[in-house]
């Protein structure tokens, strides 16, 4: 049988399965589903897991044999094999399914997939051990489900949060399910059990960390608050930020408000674009001064300014100052102030 991650405790909490399939879009939930298999089999009595990676030490022929073998030192055993192609070969294949048909029922196994084709999903021997196991899918986690994601865990946590909190840390990690896990799991000691997370305590719990700062800055420069980006910018280089991470934000805001004020030119209903690009409350504010200050010329001319800092941090171009400087130019074209024309054409 198949189903999502979200189901798999559940499923864990009527006993194990003989085989699972741990396969999807997000990394992190195939990652957490492997552990949670593991705790799982620990409670059942499963005190010996063999591990195998393809391409390092995975000989399917020893597989089996081991397969078929009793222990001398575990009366269950779990086998977790992970396979980062998504596809065993035919030598794998037909070892998989004489192992699901020849091992004893103290012998579970876990493959661990990670993202795989419809193709592979249709083969005899994925479709021949979803029907006898558990297929878990780690299905993608869209941006209008990120919030609601979000919440989930950090009531698991423990912590009660604003909806404002939220939102901003669903921005702050969008597209990095990992990345909201991993700042979810330090909450717990930064804060006060008996409060509740506001967006004011947010930003004061992450101000001092590098990706949080870079989004900081994108707000101030969107906010029209010049003097403030650049102090911003400066020192995060000086802190030794990556000046990759600062390009990507700039790029992924301008290339989304350049969409939306594209839409309004148009004759759009300005709350409907906000509704459609998923633009919260707390970010109403300096989104709509952005929208204000730039007219669709400016947000294209602030494109095509990303298009050099990118080329200038590939090394495909060079310019006075390094890319520093060039990011330094899109903060302050964003802030509606748009500097001397730069020199370097964009190579199309």
């Amino acid at each position: 049988m198949r189903i999502a991650s979200p189901a798999l405790a559940g499923r864990l909490g009527k006993g194990l399965d003989k085989v699972y399939l741990l396969f999807g879009a997000e990394s992190l939930l195939v990652e957490e589903s492997a552990d949670a298999i593991r705790a799982a089999a620990r409670q059942n009595g499963v005190d010996e897991v063999l591990r195998y990676t393809a391409g390092v030490d995975l000989d399917w022929q020893q597989i089996l044999a081991a397969g078929q073998a009793l222990s001398l030192f575990a009366s269950a055993r779990l086998f977790e094999i992970r396979l980062p192609t998504g596809k065993p070969g035919d030598a794998g294949a037909r070892v998989l399914t004489d192992f699901l048909a020849n091992s004893d029922a103290s012998t579970h196994l876990v493959l661990i997939l990670g993202r795989v084709d419809k193709s592979t999903q249709s083969s005899k021997w994925f479709k021949t051990l979803e029907s006898q196991g558990t297929a878990v899918e780690a299905r993608a986690v869209s941006p209008a489900q990120l919030p609601g994601w979000i919440d989930q865990r950090l009531r698991a946590q423990g912590i009660k949060a604003t909806p404002g909190a939220i939102e901003r840390l669903a921005y702050y990690s969008e597209g990095n399910l990992l990345f909201a896990a991993q700042e979810i799991k330090k909450l717990p000691l930064l804060i006060d059990p008996d409060r509740e997370l506001d967006e004011n305590s947010l930003e004061s719990l992450v101000s001092d960390q590098a990706r949080f700062s870079v989004f900081a800055l994108v707000d101030a420069a969107l906010a029209g608050n010049t003097a403030y980006a650049l102090r911003m910018l400066h020192g995060l280089r000086r802190e030794g930020s990556e000046a990759i991470l600062v390009s990507w934000a700039l790029a992924r805001e301008t290339r989304t408000l350049y969409q939306m004020a594209l839409e309004m030119a148009g004759g759009a209903d300005r709350q409907s674009v906000y509704q459609r690009y998923r633009v919260w409350r707390s970010r109403m504010a300096c989104i709509s001064a952005a929208l204000a200050r730039l007219d669709t010329g400016q947000w294209r001319y602030l494109l095509h300014q990303l298009v050099i800092t990118d080329q200038v941090l590939k090394g495909q171009r060079q310019a006075p100052g390094g890319v520093w400087a060039e990011l330094e130019r899109a903060i302050l074209v964003l802030c509606g102030i748009k500097p001397l024309e730069s020199k370097y054409v964009i190579n199309h």
